[in-house]
């Protein structure tokens, strides 16, 4: 579960810098981009907290 929690993580991170790339080579639409990084943020807020700060499984 850690380590799906922690990939979901990760993905939301990649695509906070993937989403404002593609809008810089207009291969995505300003309200897109936008929406996109909102989503992706309270995704990211969401999952995060559920593994950080807790110890591995032996």
């Amino acid at each position: 579960m850690r380590l799906m929690l922690q990939t979901v993580s990760l993905a939301m991170l990649v695509l906070t810098v993937l989403f404002p790339m593609l809008y810089l080579f207009d291969a995505m639409a300003d309200a897109t981009m936008k929406w996109s990084l909102l989503i992706v943020t309270v995704v990211w807020f969401l999952v995060t907290p559920l593994w950080m700060g807790r110890s591995q499984a032996p």
